[in-house]
């Protein structure tokens, strides 16, 4: 659709939306720049199209300037490609962010906690939800959005297993531990015993419902910055994330081998795996005194 298609009025809020539906985005990019590009929404989403100015678009990365750099990244990067579809629309709209530049994000480090802790701080979380939420993320090494991603119709419940849709909707099958199935059960059963639709939704019924979100009764999908806020409320500061590079810490640490991990954290190359592996002391020590055992 070009520019003389749309109505004279259109707002921002209208434009995005039809450039989120007329676009070949994975459903995760979609959910992804519709929460990057929400604080600019909510500003000026209302207002015409030609409202969005430099001075706007400026204002709304001014305040994204305490995030962490790959957060502003990811954000720059949505607003990027929004303005980059309006131009090719037709759209009478200026480069914005000619001169804007990604900051620099540094070397990625793991960020494994001490497993005991982690397992410790879990074991104290009583609201049925949120317990089986961050279980199953640490029991699977999952991705917060693959978790929130998962429909109850993708449990297999006689192999307590779950389809995964993965980074780039490339699916894998998890393996869960009965413990974690028994916590999925109460929070299903405190929930009514539903059979499908979103597995983690929010405890309030949404307010502005989005249709393919929502469970027949109303509640919508959890999203990952409610996530993140509940990790926040649970922890001493500790980032979301960190339960994935823990749990394939751990494994790394405890005889899995390189494809083992490979298949556990859906990485699509064993390069990936290279952070968990060469700096994991543990995993050291043990081949280390394995090795002693050999020549004793």
């Amino acid at each position: 659709m070009k520019r003389g298609d749309f109505l004279p009025a259109v707002t921002l809020r209208d434009a995005f939306e039809h450039f989120l539906e007329s676009s070949s985005f994975a459903q995760r990019t979609r959910e992804s720049y519709t929460e990057d590009l929400a604080p600019l929404l909510a500003v000026c989403g209302q207002a015409p199209l030609p409202a969005l100015t430099g001075e706007i678009v400026h204002t709304f990365l001014a305040h994204q300037e305490s995030l962490a750099p790959a957060t502003y990244n990811r954000r720059l990067a949505a607003l990027r490609s929004f303005i980059r579809w309006l131009r090719t629309q037709g759209w009478q709209i200026e480069d914005l962010l000619e001169k804007v530049e990604r900051k620099p994000e540094g070397k990625q480090t793991p960020r494994a906690l001490d497993a005991q802790q982690v397992e410790s701080l879990l074991r104290q979380i009583t609201n049925p939800r949120d317990r089986a939420l961050f279980w199953l993320i640490y029991d699977g090494g999952l991705r917060c959005q693959e978790a929130l991603a998962i429909d109850i119709e993708d449990i297999s419940w006689p192999d307590r297993s779950i389809l995964i849709q993965g980074k780039g909707d490339r699916p894998r099958e998890m393996f869960f531990s009965r413990a974690v199935g028994t916590l999925l059960d109460k929070y299903l059963t405190a929930r009514g015993g539903p059979t499908s639709g979103p597995l983690f939704v929010t405890q309030r019924k949404a307010r502005l419902p989005r249709r393919a979100d929502l469970t027949p009764d109303g509640y919508a999908r959890l999203s990952y910055r409610q996530a993140d806020t509940l990790w926040k409320h649970y922890t001493p500061g500790w980032d979301l994330h960190q339960l994935r590079h823990t749990a394939i810490s751990v494994r790394a640490a405890h005889e899995y081998t390189e494809i083992d991990l490979k298949r556990f954290s859906g990485h699509t190359s064993l390069r990936s795996l290279e952070r968990y592996i060469a700096d994991n002391r543990e995993a050291a020590k043990r081949k280390a005194r394995a090795w002693e055992r050999r020549q004793g």
